[in-house]
């Protein structure tokens, strides 16, 4: 497996680095749209929350039909605003997640590489070693006849 003294599958090794880089960019884009649609749907509330507690405040008083009407609509409105923005919230949510584990398979494939070249280059020392080694002995041998 080694070539040049090398990592045979070093360019495998780089392209697995690129690829995580890639899912690492892509969880954080779905990690922001999620955070960014549950903003969204918090505000929505508020403003539905605060609508709500100027129409009781505005039941003490005399309120026209007009108004009414419009509080209904508003209501209906923001109703259904908060109903697509949970449904928004869900699907991001599983975008993000699909994107996390793509990103945990993506960190797997590149570390389990590593791991390897770690050990081909362990062994590539000890043989190196060994060799070394052994050519020394040689050389005391020689000496030693000398």
């Amino acid at each position: 497996m080694m070539h040049n003294n090398g990592f045979q599958l070093q360019q495998v090794l780089n392209y697995r680095k690129e690829v995580e880089k890639v899912r690492k960019v892509e969880f954080a884009a779905a990690k922001r749209e999620f955070e960014s649609a549950t903003e969204l749907l918090e505000h929505h509330k508020a403003e539905a929350d605060r609508a709500r507690v100027e129409y009781n405040n505005k039941q003490a008083a005399v309120v026209n039909a007009a108004e009414l009407q419009m509080y209904a609509d508003f209501f209906r409105r923001k109703t259904g605003d908060i109903q697509s923005q949970r449904l928004e919230v869900v699907n991001r949510g599983q975008a993000m997640t699909e994107r996390r584990e793509e990103l945990m398979d993506a960190a797997k494939d590149k570390k389990a590489l590593e791991l390897l070249k770690e050990k081909q280059m362990a062994m590539l020392r000890r043989e190196r070693a060994e060799k070394e080694r052994a050519f020394l002995e040689e050389l005391a041998i020689q000496r030693s006849f000398r």
